[in-house]
């Protein structure tokens, strides 16, 4: 007999029963601003859900309700459907981000920490901004600080999806049944 030490793949219920055993803290709130790609929406919700995320604020200059948007229900896997979901526009904002938890915008700033390095505020937001333009000055000044993940490679940023999950992964390991 082969030693396996990487184990065995598990089925969806164990994982559930696994997943259930975790203390999970209250997790950030996500607030995504100007997105444009139903496709980094629906992967936005995906994370959201595995991360423990309860709601998902869109800022943007024009409402849109994504509920019925079929790439975003289909690369979500039908999380969009459980994931509270709040539309604001910035000027909504701009009156009512002072009852949201901390805002850490997560982007490239002149003042950016390292998030490897950082000590994430619980509770908090994490903000996100769009694919080709970040995150907007307006909404950035109301930020208490700003991460950025290192690179190591060529390119300079990465999929902003991408980037939210590796945030989220980050503050749960400081988070996460750490006895907080």
């Amino acid at each position: 007999m082969i030693n396996n030490k990487a184990g065995s793949t598990i089925n969806s219920q164990e994982l559930f029963e696994q997943q259930q055993q975790t203390v999970t803290p209250r997790a950030p709130i996500i607030i995504a601003t100007d997105l444009q790609t139903p496709a980094n929406i629906g992967s936005i919700y995906r994370i959201a859900d595995a991360m423990a995320v309860k709601k998902i604020i869109f800022v943007q200059k024009e409402l849109n309700d994504f509920s019925k948007n079929k790439t975003i229900i289909r690369t979500s896997r039908n999380t969009s459907s459980i994931i509270k979901t709040e539309y604001w526009t910035h000027e909504k904002f701009d009156t009512d981000y002072q009852s949201l938890p901390e805002l850490i915008a997560l982007e490239l700033t002149t003042n950016a920490t390292d998030l490897l390095k950082a000590k994430l505020p619980k509770p908090c937001s994490f903000i996100i901004g769009s694919e080709r333009y970040g995150i907007p000055d307006n909404i950035l000044q109301k930020c208490s600080s700003a991460v950025k993940i290192p690179m190591y490679g060529n390119n300079g940023s990465m999929n902003v999806s991408h980037a939210l999950a590796i945030c989220l992964y980050e503050w749960h390991g400081q988070h996460t049944n750490k006895g907080e």
